[in-house]
């Protein structure tokens, strides 16, 4: 499981990372040619500018947090991306809660990775301004990142 300390040292890395930033989006595009597809396609127009951004820097965390602690990560095929996304589209589905946070309670039963997935809970759900994911990308934005999450790890 990748700790919560990887993921706070490289949310501090990223956060003050300036100008480079965009080179360490262009190497996670370079090494997972795929999953940068995956998180810039046409299904994520939906979301807003913002939340596109907010998207792509926790995608970015995930997969630096995963190398971190697992050097020499495999390149994700398009195959592994849309059988993930299509697994945890059923579980949602599947999921009863009367909140969000609820419905996703099935995806912590399910997964070995609670701390990326605390993460990613976090930062759906946010309430601040600056970060806020509007309440019709929650569900999707939530997708997204734990299929990333699966396919790193």
């Amino acid at each position: 499981m990748i700790s919560e300390a990887t993921i706070d040292r490289t949310l501090d890395r990223l956060e003050g990372a300036g100008e480079e930033y965009e080179q360490q989006i262009q190497d996670f595009a370079e090494s997972q040619p795929e999953l940068m597809e995956y998180l810039t396609n046409e299904d994520v127009e939906a979301f807003t500018e913002g939340e596109r951004e907010l998207l792509l820097f926790a995608a970015l965390v995930i997969f630096q947090s995963v190398d971190d602690e697992r050097s020499g990560l495999e390149e994700v095929t398009g195959d592994a991306i849309a059988t993930a996304e299509e697994r945890n589209y059923e579980i949602m589905a599947a999921s009863k809660g009367a909140s969000l946070r609820d419905r996703l309670t099935p995806f912590f039963e399910q997964s070995g990775e609670e701390e990326l997935l605390a993460f990613v809970e976090d930062l759906t759900l946010s309430e601040d301004e600056g970060d806020a994911i509007s309440p019709e990308a929650r569900e999707p934005f939530f997708v997204t990142l734990k299929t990333v999450i699966d396919t790193l790890t």
